[in-house]
């Protein structure tokens, strides 16, 4: 709880607004206002609506597929990347993904594909359709 209230400290020393905002809400969770730290920085999602968490997941996985297919097809229009890279991430999440979700790094080059799929089912543990890989593909 020393480290939080030295941040709130600090933050109020910052001449942003954004830092005073911060501060502001930092203070609500020591003062005792709320004991949820989320509620307290405004972090609660409203009903329907991806957590921030989520959405940071989601965003690198997107950013991962976007990455592979640039990298493994660079050639192919994006609607072939996004057949080509979903038939790739089918196939490794129903073999290799089984025993390799478990480790902590890569275990594959990261110059191999593998190592691509592994990153993006690291990231949201399901493989995607080839549409939906499309539009992420073209979508930015």
């Amino acid at each position: 709880m020393d480290d939080v209230i030295s941040l709130v400290e600090h933050l109020d020393r910052v001449p942003t607004s954004w830092a005073r905002n911060m501060a502001a809400r930092l203070n609500r969770f020591v003062s005792g206002e709320t004991d949820d730290v989320a509620a307290a920085l405004d972090l609660k999602t409203a009903r329907g609506k991806r957590g921030w968490r989520s959405a940071s997941l989601v965003a690198a996985r997107d950013a991962a597929i976007r990455e592979a297919a640039e990298t493994f097809f660079p050639a192919l229009k994006p609607s072939q990347q996004a057949k080509e890279l979903a038939a790739a991430l089918l196939r490794y999440q129903a073999s290799a993904w089984c025993i390799d979700q478990r480790q902590q790094n890569c275990p594959y080059k990261a110059s191999d594909l593998h190592a691509a799929l592994w990153l993006i089912l690291t990231r949201v543990d399901f493989a995607l359709s080839a549409e939906r890989i499309r539009k992420i593909l073209v979508t930015s």
